[in-house]
This record gives C-alpha cells, structure tokens and sequence, in this order.
C-alpha cells in the first residue's frame, strides 16, 4: 500500500471516500442515523478499520443486518464499551490517512459459545454428539 496519497489533491474515488470519514472523526466519531429522528450511528476505527456502529438491533432478520447479525463490543480508548449486532465496515484505512483516522476503539473477543445445547429437545447434549 502506498505511504503518500493515492491522488495529487486528493479529488480520486477513494480519498475522497475516505476524507468523508476524516469529517466524521471530526464531528465526534458520529454518523446521522439512517432513520429519521434516530439516534446518531458510532464510529469506530479497531486495528486500522473503520467501522459505523448502529443501534442493536432485534427486528431485522439478521441477514440484512452487518456481518449477519454478529454481535460485537467495541472497547473505546475512553473506558466506554458499545454492543451491537448492525456492524458496518467500511474497509481498512489506508496508510496515508491513518494519521488522519487513529484507532479509537478495540475489538472485545466474544465469549465462546458453550458446548452443551441449551433449551430444546436436544437439552443437554454436546455439540460433538449433534454433528
């Protein structure tokens, strides 16, 4: 990956793409909601990243959701934490604006899902013995 921009005045697809997220960094990591009157969407940028973190969300089938409905926690350098299950990415930040766009989050592992099959006809068995 180039170390300098990908364009003289940065007018190209691509920074100008990118420089729409330097004004989000700018207006406090913040993105208007898709939806009228709701609250502002969250930036975050993990591991050189960037991603929009919409509000959780249990009505969606979870295929038109971000990352099929995937639950994430994002650790903000703040001390703050945020879950959601609408993650959007944006890609990885290219090199000449990562100075522009610093990490302001990481990625919280999730817990692993347990071995026994709650609930159900199948109460109790391991998932080896289901396979």
């Amino acid at each position: 990956m180039l170390d300098q921009s990908c364009c003289t005045n940065e007018t190209c697809f691509d920074c100008r793409f990118w420089n729409e997220k330097v004004a989000w960094a700018a207006n406090g990591d913040l993105v208007a909601s898709r939806l009228p009157g709701g609250p502002n969407d969250r930036v975050a940028r993990a591991g050189g990243w960037h991603y929009v973190i919409r509000p959780m969300d249990h009505t969606t089938p979870p295929q038109f959701l971000g990352f099929g409905g995937r639950l994430f926690t994002f650790r903000f350098n703040d001390g703050s934490e945020i879950s959601s299950n609408n993650v959007m990415c944006q890609g990885e930040i290219p090199a000449h604006f990562r100075d522009r766009l610093p990490d302001n989050a990481a990625i919280i592992p999730v817990e692993p899902r347990p071995k026994t099959i709650p609930f159900g006809p199948l109460e109790g068995l391991t998932t080896e013995n289901t396979r």
